[in-house]
C-alpha cells in the first residue's frame, strides 16, 4: 500500500510503500518503451572483511533462480517480453535493471522484484557461479589498467577503508564463500526500505505504485540497517612495480560528497582541467607532445565523500615529464582562475552532455535512482542547468582554492622500474 505521493516536478513523481520502498516514476508518454531500475543501498564498501566481493558475488546469483523461477524462466519471460535483463554493482550501490516495450511493465517489475526479493541462493548454484566470478576476476587481474588502478584505490583512504575494495573482491574470498554468508548478507542489506525502484518511459505512475505494492514484501524490515563510516583520503605518493608496458599515473584529491552543492563548480574546473578534447591536460599531454593516448580527470562522487581524480597512460620513460606537466597544469589552475572564454566553453560542454544523456529512459532512470540511493536532492533537469548556468568564476575560484591541493595528493605510479 502507498503511504505517500509527492510530485517532484513535471513529468515525475514519486511515492514511498508502507514498507519503505521509495518509488519514482518519470511519465514520458511520447517514448514506447519503459526502463525499470532497482537500485539496493549494498556494494564493495558493505562486503565484510573477509569477504571482499561479496555484494558482486549475490548480485550474480540472483539471477540463477528464486522460489519460483529458474534461470531459464527468467531468460525466457524477459525474451518474450522483448526485453533484457542485467545487472552492476559499484561501490555503493547494486542496480538491477530491465529495458522492455511499454506493454512489457509488468514483466520487468515482476522479475526485478523476484530477482531481489526471492533469490534462493542454492547450494550447486553457489559452486557454478563461483566459478564465473573466479574467471571474471581473473580477467580482471589480466588488464593493467584495472590492476593499477586497484594499487592505488588500496591506499587511498585511511586504514584500509572498505569503500577501496575491488568490487569483485579477491580470489580468495570467492573461494571460500559459503550459503550461510550469502544468505545472511541478503538479508541484511536486501530490504524494501533500503531499496529504489524507478521506471522510466510510457507507464502511468499509479500503475507502477500498484505493482510494486502487489510483488514486494509487505513489511520493513524489525532489524536497523548497519551503518557506514565515512573514509578519510589519504596524501601519499607511491611508486608500484609491474611488468607492464605502460606506465599508469592515478593522482587523486579530495572532492566533495554527492550532496554537496560544490559539485556544480568543481564540475565545471574538471572539465577545464581534463575532460574532454578541449581541456587543458589533453591539450598539453596529447595534443601538443603526442605523450599519452588516455589522460583525463574525472569526480567521482560518494555518498560520504569525494574523490577528484587524473589519470594517464603513458610510456614508461617519460612517465617522469608526464608527472610535472600535470603537475604544472594543477598549479597554474591554482595561480590564476580560468578566462570567462574557457568557463562558458566547459559549461556548454556539460550542458549539452546533460541534454544529450537524458534523451533515453535508461539514462533518466539511471539519474533518478542514483540520486535517490544517495539521499540527494532530485532536481529537474531545468533546475540542473540553471545551477550549472549559474557558476561563474568566483566559484570556480572557491573551488578550486578548496579541493586543489598539489602538495597534498593521493600519487600512484604504476609501471615498469626505471
Amino acid at each position: 500500500m502507498v503511504a505517500k505521493t509527492l510530485s517532484l516536478y513535471e513529468g515525475v513523481c514519486q511515492a514511498t510503500l508502507e514498507n519503505g520502498l521509495r518509488i519514482l516514476v518519470h511519465e514520458v508518454p511520447q517514448s514506447r518503451s519503459v526502463s525499470v531500475g532497482i537500485w539496493a543501498r549494498v556494494g564493495s564498501r558493505d562486503d565484510p572483511a573477509d569477504g571482499a566481493g561479496l555484494a558482486h558475488f549475490i548480485e550474480h546469483l540472483a539471477f540463477k533462480g528464486t522460489a519460483t523461477r529458474d534461470a531459464a524462466a527468467i531468460s525466457e519471460e524477459i525474451d518474450a517480453a522483448g526485453g533484457h535483463l542485467n545487472a552492476a554493482t559499484g561501490k555503493e550501490a547494486t542496480f538491477y535493471y530491465a529495458e522492455v516495450p511499454a506493454d512489457g511493465l509488468p514483466t520487468a517489475v515482476a522479475l526485478l522484484a523476484d530477482l531481489v526479493s526471492h533469490p534462493t541462493f542454492a547450494k550447486d548454484h553457489i559452486d557454478l557461479e563461483r566459478n564465473v566470478v573466479l574467471e571474471e576476476i581473473r580477467g580482471h587481474e589480466d588488464d593493467p589498467e584495472h590492476v593499477a588502478y586497484d594499487l592505488f584505490a588500496a591506499g587511498l583512504w585511511q586504514d584500509a577503508h572498505p569503500i577501496s575494495r575491488s568490487v569483485l573482491g579477491s580470489r580468495e574470498a570467492i573461494e571460500a564463500v559459503d550459503r550461510p554468508t550469502v544468505l545472511s548478507h541478503h538479508e541484511t542489506f536486501y530490504r524494501p526500505e533500503t531499496m529504489v525502484l524507478v521506471a522510466c518511459g510510457r507507464v502511468e505512475a499509479s500503475r507502477v505504485f500498484d505493482l510494486a505494492a502487489r510483488l514486494f514484501p509487505k513489511h520493513a524490515s524489525s532489524s536497523a540497517a548497519p551503518v557506514r563510516t565515512a573514509p578519510r583520503f589519504v596524501a601519499q605518493r607511491t611508486t608500484h612495480v609491474r611488468d607492464n608496458a605502460q606506465t599508469h599515473i592515478y593522482l587523486g584529491m579530495h572532492a566533495p560528497s554527492a550532496h554537496s552543492s560544490d559539485r556544480f563548480a568543481l564540475e565545471v574546473a574538471n572539465s577545464i582541467l581534463g575532460d574532454g578534447t578541449s581541456s587543458r591536460l589533453f591539450r598539453v599531454v596529447r595534443e601538443e607532445r603526442g605523450l599519452a593516448y588516455v589522460v583525463a580527470s574525472s569526480i567521482n562522487y560518494y555518498s560520504d565523500a569525494g574523490l577528484w581524480l587524473v589519470y594517464a597512460g603513458v610510456a614508461p620513460e617519460t612517465a617522469d615529464h608526464v608527472r610535472e606537466l600535470i603537475d604544472d597544469e594543477l598549479r597554474q589552475l591554482l595561480r590564476e582562475t580560468p578566462p570567462e572564454a574557457e568557463i562558458t566553453l566547459a559549461k556548454q560542454k556539460l550542458r549539452g552532455h546533460l541534454i544529450l544523456g537524458l534523451e533515453t529512459n535508461g539514462n533518466r532512470a539511471a539519474r533518478l535512482g542514483t540520486a535517490a540511493i544517495q539521499n540527494r536532492e532530485i532536481l529537474s533537469p531545468d533546475d540542473l542547468l540553471a545551477r550549472l548556468d549559474n557558476v561563474d568564476s568566483a566559484e570556480i575560484r572557491r573551488v578550486l582554492d578548496t579541493y586543489l591541493t598539489p602538495d597534498a595528493v593521493n600519487l600512484a605510479i604504476v609501471g615498469p622500474k626505471n
